[in-house]
């Protein structure tokens, strides 16, 4: 579905008022899978308010980072548990165990990545990839499924698989040298936490996510009793935004003191320098599940399109809400200026948020938000929820409540009208989203490691 490119007219002095489009019939209730969330579209306004006000959250106070102590941290053995890395990854996980890799062996240490997948891999020279089925093994390599099939992954023959891998991980051997086991999510826990336990060392877990942000709170218990079960036997719990630490105490039970927050960051490149458009463009990307909330961007555009016949307002991702949305933008009437790209490729996603005009993250809840981060390093103006990471650390973004259609179609109408504000914000956020990056973040990693190693220490 898409609109043939046109020339841009001549600014207009603003949107025209048009008339709200009529309510969605809500599609069928998925009653089959009571672990899955329901649509956006089986909602009613006031189930909305009250996920609101539950989501809401309070600023913890910020810890001070620990200053890395070079003795302690010098030349580590840093054992990874994690199931996604790059080229082949569906969200800010991979993409930050990528650059943490990178930044670690860049410091001089040694990392040994445990997945369930044979690769390929992104070569990290210091990076070693071990996985069920190894050629040491001489196995047949086993199917996992990816972690996002959050609504598949407690049942039958997938849990035994997911059984099988912590128990793999729980034996691996080769790795008596290690200096601390490094798990990411809940995919690891339970073998992640054995194998630290038998090689006697400190165990960090980083959440990225959780299942019940994932479930729009309708957690699928196996899962979310394995985050739980991660968070208790850590000796550190590493999370990716203040919203997620305070979701953490609060839903999981995690020790403050136990607790800290190491932002994800983007790295400058090429392909994220600003690229000149003769097209208007509102880019909203990411996986189309029920928390990503794309339902809100195109009820926005279905209001802003008709005082911008030559606006393109692109989805780009896939997932289980594809065939809904399509139908959403059929039929608020926009289907000849919506474009679904579906799957797109990294460099394809690069290129997409480099020539945005507007970039859109409309999410119920997103515990950081790394396309963001990436749009505005590009110098793209940003929309996004309050209930975003980034928006933590993040001056020159429209934060709004993610279920503001009005406030998110007044937001892009003012950016599209006017380019000087969307230069002035593109500036700011490139500056923002600049100011720390990946070698910053993975300073305070390795300082979370120290601090481990120092306590460690002082008990022999």
């Amino acid at each position: 579905m898409s609109a043939p490119r046109k020339e841009l007219d001549p600014v207009r002095k603003g949107p025209a008022k048009t008339p709200a489009p009529p309510p969605v019939a809500p599609g069928p209730v998925d009653g089959a899978r009571p672990d899955r969330a329901p649509s956006p579209a089986t909602r009613s306004p006031e189930e909305w308010e009250s996920l609101s006000k539950d989501l809401t959250w309070s600023r913890p106070p910020q810890r001070t980072a620990p200053t890395p102590d070079p003795a302690l941290a010098r030349r580590m053995h840093v054992v990874m548990v994690g199931w996604e890395f790059p080229p082949h990854h569906t969200g800010g996980l991979g993409v930050h165990c990528l650059e943490l890799c990178r930044e670690l062996t860049r410091m001089g240490h040694r990392v040994t990545f445990l997945t369930p997948f044979p690769g390929p891999f992104t070569p990290v020279a210091g990076v070693t990839f071990r996985h069920p089925g190894e050629p040491a093994a001489g196995g047949r390599v086993p199917e996992y499924p990816l972690a996002y099939a959050a609504g598949e992954l407690a049942r039958g023959s997938t849990a035994e698989a997911i059984e099988g891998y912590d128990a793999w991980v729980a034996s691996r051997e080769g790795l008596a040298d290690a200096s601390v086991v490094h798990v990411h999510d809940w995919f690891g826990t339970i073998g992640g936490a054995a194998l630290a336990r038998r090689l006697g060392c400190p165990m960090v877990l980083t959440i990225h996510s959780t299942e019940y942000d994932r479930s729009l709170g309708h957690p699928a218990e196996s899962l979310r009793s394995r985050e739980e079960y991660g968070i208790r036997q850590a000796d550190m719990t590493i999370a990716v935004s203040q919203h997620l630490a305070r979701q953490l105490i609060e839903r999981y039970g995690a020790r403050p003191e136990r607790l800290r927050v190491v932002y994800n960051a983007v790295r400058p490149t090429a392909r994220l320098e600003p690229v000149a458009s003769a097209n208007r463009t509102v880019l909203c990307l990411g996986r189309l599940t029920a928390t990503k909330n794309v339902d809100t961007f195109l009820r926005a555009a279905a209001r802003v399109a008709p005082a911008f016949p030559d606006a393109l307002f692109v989805v780009a991702g896939e997932g289980p809400e594809y065939p809904r949305l399509i139908d959403l933008a059929v039929h608020l009437g926009v289907g000849d200026q919506v474009l679904f790209l579906g799957h797109v490729t990294e460099e394809e996603r690069l290129s997409l948020l480099a020539s945005a005009s507007v970039f859109v993250l409309p999410s119920v809840v997103e515990p950081f938000g790394i396309a963001a981060l990436e749009a505005m390093a590009a110098g793209v103006p940003v929309i996004l929820s309050r209930t975003s990471g980034v928006a933590e650390i993040a001056s020159n973004v429209f934060a709004i409540d993610f279920w503001d259609v009005e406030e998110f179609a007044s937001r892009i109408a003012e950016l599209l009208v006017y380019p000087v504000l969307r230069g002035t914000m593109g500036e700011g956020g490139r500056a923002d989203a600049l100011r720390d990056g990946w070698a910053e973040r993975v300073v305070q990693t390795v300082g979370v490691y120290a601090e481990l190693l120092a306590k460690q220490r002082s008990r022999t």
